[in-house]
């Protein structure tokens, strides 16, 4: 294996990006492997450090520490910052720098956190040059980055290198109020940096000139993610600027307050294929004028549009959206829909009639449904035959838990056999008996396993609910799995009755004898698969949407 071709090991490396133990353990095998295995390693290793266990950052860091300048007379020698803490006799083998991508602002606000202590004289200082230096020794080494995250109070445009990867990049995503403070003007950045594609503004507080003209300048803008600090006004500079650069644009984020773009903007928005629009509550959604965003979506027209998120927007505007899109929407996120001035349940009846007709490629949906029309929801599942995930949510303003049951027995008759996951979100209440039914009919009419998530109060889902959910997941995927072990009649192969031995003897329902003695004493079982127990959980509380 050690003389293949280099470039068959790449390839072969390369499919192992995703198993970064087996990639390192072929860098272990010989000096060639090491040469090519290391840059996949390295090129986009803890970008986001957080995840990585604190002593594996602290050996990557140390690592870092080796290339950072240490003369006498540099800086961090000079004010007694001595790095790194455990030095190699011979120095690191490989340019590790050279392989980065990009040392992320989240690795470098780690590493500083984790190097110098708070309680070290003057540590507010020392963490200040140290990130300097960082920032430094990353524009010197880091070569072909793409992306990078303007969230540091440092005058990057100053740095070694900085017209180099600022003309480069591909992707900015900039923290507006840090950028400020670090008393660089976007307009100075404007003229080394005019190639974006994507630019991502958090936490942008003004509708100021200069982010409006370095939007203009970039010649092949294609995203453009903002994200506001405020609550109220009109942001009429960059409102224009978006309608002026609309042509090109194909992705558009809005984040916690939409009523500061004009709403003029979105008939320009023709051939958008990512829409996201986020609002918040507040004065700013009461005192905004709807009106007018109904009546400039009238007009509008979305034919590329492939992805919907929308938070806290009117019914009426995203079933608007989507009646004026080219019925290629294949994802669909809505979360928290305010009433409004209309009936909810009539709007949002007409939100699901609007994705049942307009949205045949859908496959990811996540929506809010008010409990009075769950019974809609065949119109979606009819029409929507490719739908893979689902989530539902129930009106946050009810108290009452909603009628699992009568979501089941709809899916029942109408789901496509493509679903494989569903999630509920609220409270929502499901019978032993109708989901019993629902898993029996998949299983009849289905050979994939279907995955149930549910994030709500955990008492409405009881162990015998879980039991019978993840059955059906077990045995769909026994079903599948032939090969594994000799199957029996009961369509358990015996390694799996081999793990149970000693559990309880299998019934000929399905159930072995230690789920049955869970349920002992619990009360009598009825011919339907209920028990007196469960009956009397569910007495009183009426038939819900019958």
């Amino acid at each position: 294996m050690e003389f293949l071709v280099k470039d068959v090991l790449v390839l072969i490396f390369t499919e192992l990006l995703g198993d970064l133990d087996s990639l390192h353990s072929c860098s272990l095998v010989n000096k060639t492997w090491c040469e090519l295995a290391m840059p996949l390693l390295w090129k986009n290793s803890y970008q986001c450090p957080y995840k990585y266990k604190k002593e594996s950052r602290e050996k990557y860091y140390n690592v870092i520490a080796h290339f950072l300048p240490n003369n006498p007379e540099d800086p961090l020698p000079q004010n007694k910052i001595v790095l790194p803490l455990n030095k190699f006799p011979k120095g690191p083998m490989l340019e590790y720098m050279n392989y980065i991508a990009l040392f992320t602002p989240a690795c470098i606000e780690d590493m500083v956190k984790l190097t110098i202590n708070d309680e070290v004289e003057d540590s507010k200082y020392k963490k200040e040059i140290l990130e300097r230096e960082l920032y430094k020794l990353s524009f010197i080494k880091c070569r072909n980055v793409k992306d990078f995250y303007w969230c540091t109070k440092e005058k990057l445009t100053l740095f070694p290198n900085a017209k180099r990867i600022f003309s480069n990049l591909h992707s900015l995503k900039i923290h507006h109020e840090k950028f400020i403070n670090s008393n660089t003007s976007l307009t100075e950045l404007g003229k080394i940096c005019q190639d974006l594609r994507d630019l991502d503004v958090r936490d942008c507080q003004k509708d100021t000139l200069d982010l409006a003209l370095f939007i203009k300048i970039q010649k092949n803008l294609q995203s453009l993610c903002l994200a506001f600090d405020e609550e109220e006004g009109q942001y009429n500079l960059l409102s224009d600027v978006i309608k002026e650069k609309a042509a090109t644009l194909k992705k558009i984020s809005i984040r916690f307050n939409v009523t500061l773009i004009s709403p003029i903007v979105i008939p320009s928005l023709e051939n958008i294929q990512h829409l996201v629009l986020n609002n918040i509550c507040g004065e700013s959604y009461r005192s905004a004028k709807w009106d007018e965003w109904e009546h400039n979506l009238s007009t509008a027209s979305f034919p590329n549009l492939q992805y919907l998120e929308t938070l806290y927007l009117p019914i009426s505007i995203i079933r608007l959206i989507i009646e004026r899109s080219g019925k290629d929407i294949s994802e669909i996120n809505i979360c928290l829909c305010p009433p409004g001035s209309r009936d909810y349940k009539t709007d949002n009846k007409q939100l699901i009639k609007a994705i049942s007709i307009y949205c045949p490629k859908l496959k990811l949906l996540a929506m809010d449904i008010d409990d009075r029309n769950l019974g809609e929801m065949f119109k979606i599942f009819l029409n929507c035959t490719q739908l893979e995930k689902v989530t539902f949510s129930t009106n946050a303003n009810s108290n009452i838990p909603s009628d699992g049951d009568e979501l089941l027995q709809v899916m029942n008759q109408t789901i496509p056999t493509t679903l494989h996951e569903i999630t509920f979100r609220e409270d929502w209440i499901f019978s032993l008996e109708e989901l019993e039914l629902f898993i029996e009919d998949w299983k009849s009419r289905n050979s994939s396993p279907i995955k149930f998530i549910l994030v709500f109060d955990e008492s409405l889902w009881t162990d015998d609910h879980a039991w019978m959910a993840e059955s059906l997941k077990e045995r769909e995927i026994k079903r599948k799995g032939k090969g594994m072990g000799r199957t029996k009649g009961n369509g358990e192969n015996e390694r799996e009755r081999g793990k149970r031995k000693g559990t309880g003897k299998t019934e000929g329902n399905g159930e072995n004898g230690r789920e049955r003695g869970k349920r002992k004493g619990t009360g009598k079982t009825k011919g339907n698969g209920e028990n007196e127990r469960e009956r009397g959980k569910r007495k009183g509380t009426g038939e819900r949407g019958k």
